[in-house]
């Protein structure tokens, strides 16, 4: 395949996915449902920039929601000023951006055939796409886990060689973005630091180790010291937790995302007993709940964290209302996900030999479908892998 051939069909790519992108997200903002206070994110932001304080409302500080991705909607909003539009043109970037990443990826895993078909599937991947047009964190997550993946191609470089610890860096800091916008991501944060471990030449592991780990420990460190100055207590990622984890619980899997959801919580004494509690307290009563919960249903329990594990995957949306056709939203799954994930989960295995070449890409798959399986299984929670997945499932093809 020549360069020339290559280069033509990458940019015709690149040209796709920002037009698919910005059209979308066109129609999103011309059909007047752009949701800027989505799970409360731009209300920090702007909350930041306008009085200086992480809240969700003036004079009480919050650990509701993970910093990396509030923090930049603040930074976007303190340079031009409380113009959606500019984070959603950003988000636009930030996808192409990711594509060019797993494209880079794709190159030396595979070689340039599978690289470009790589490229051209998330270019025109419907959920990737989707995410750009809204002030959800799937766009930005997706980034820092595609840095983190393309970091480790160099995880397991010649002692010598400088591109090891630099790689290790660059994952690190990349890890620490990626597990303060959602803390759920971190135990395969530190799977994917285990991985470096096992990758890496022997008398180069404690350094690369070290340089991977010290990013994500500082930022660690300094966001859960700002939740003890606040709340008096230690908080591990966000005070949101609880709740969440509770609600995945009581709630039957087939209800979760619907009208029943709301009655049962609304019936679930512990939720309006603490509806009023500061919201560290509230988070620690919940999570109690919760354990409480599984110690009385272990078989239970047990039943709907197995189904957890395999809903995570699930290629196609559960019924639900949905701000488009939900025959539609079904055909494009099919599609795409359809396709993606059984060939992607083909490909790991199939080159499981290989994952010392890139390791953070297995240890994230194994993490995020574990925590999520155990705790609240949601199909977008995956989509950070989903750009991975199109490579391994390119790389089966090969």
């Amino acid at each position: 395949m020549s360069d020339d051939f290559t280069r033509r069909w990458a940019l015709a790519a690149l040209a796709v996915g920002l037009l698919l992108r910005a059209a979308y997200a066109w129609r999103a903002s011309s059909a007047r449902y752009l949701p800027t206070s989505s799970d409360g994110y731009e209300t920090i932001a702007l909350s930041i920039v306008e009085r200086g304080e992480y809240a969700l409302a003036p004079g009480r500080p919050t650990m509701l929601r993970e910093p990396s991705f509030p923090l930049y909607l603040a930074a976007v909003y303190a340079v031009c000023g409380r113009r959606p539009g500019v984070v959603i043109a950003l988000n636009i970037l930030l996808s192409c951006a990711t594509g060019i990443l797993l494209w880079g990826a794709a190159r030396r895993l595979f070689g340039e055939r599978t690289a470009l078909a790589s490229f051209w599937i998330f270019m025109l991947h419907p959920q990737s796409i989707y995410y750009c047009g809204y002030f959800f964190r799937e766009t930005w997550l997706c980034l820092w886990a595609a840095v983190l993946i393309v970091s480790s191609l160099d995880w397991s470089a010649r002692e010598d060689d400088p591109a090891g610890a630099r790689s290790a860096l660059i994952g690190g800091t990349a890890a620490a973005l990626f597990g303060l916008a959602n803390s759920a991501v971190l135990p395969g944060c530190a799977l994917a630091g285990l991985a470096l471990w096992f990758a890496a030449p022997r008398r180069a592991r404690l350094r690369r180790a070290a340089l991977y780990f010290a990013p994500l420990t500082l930022a660690l460190a300094l966001w859960t010291a700002r939740g003890y100055a606040v709340t008096g207590r230690l908080v591990a990622g966000s005070t949101h937790g609880g709740e969440e984890f509770l609600q995945a619980l009581v709630v039957p899997p087939e209800d979760l995302g619907t009208e029943r959801q709301t009655r049962i919580v609304a019936e679930t004494p512990i939720f309006a007993e603490t509806a009023m509690l500061p919201e560290a307290e509230r988070n620690e009563r919940l999570m109690r709940a919760a354990f409480a919960w599984i110690g009385a249903h272990p078989a239970l329990y047990a039943s709907r964290a197995a189904a957890g594990l395999i809903k995570f995957w699930r290629p196609w949306p559960y019924p639900r209302v949905y701000q488009h056709s939900y025959a539609l939203l079904v055909a494009l799954s099919l599609l795409s996900d359809g396709w993606i994930i059984p060939l992607g989960f083909f490909g790991l295995w199939r080159l499981r030999a290989r994952w010392r070449e890139a390791p953070a890409f297995p240890a994230l798959v194994f993490g995020l479908t574990l925590v999520y399986g155990l705790i609240h299984a949601v199909i977008r929670y995956r989509m950070p892998l989903m750009g991975g997945m199109i490579v391994a499932a390119c790389g089966a093809m090969s």
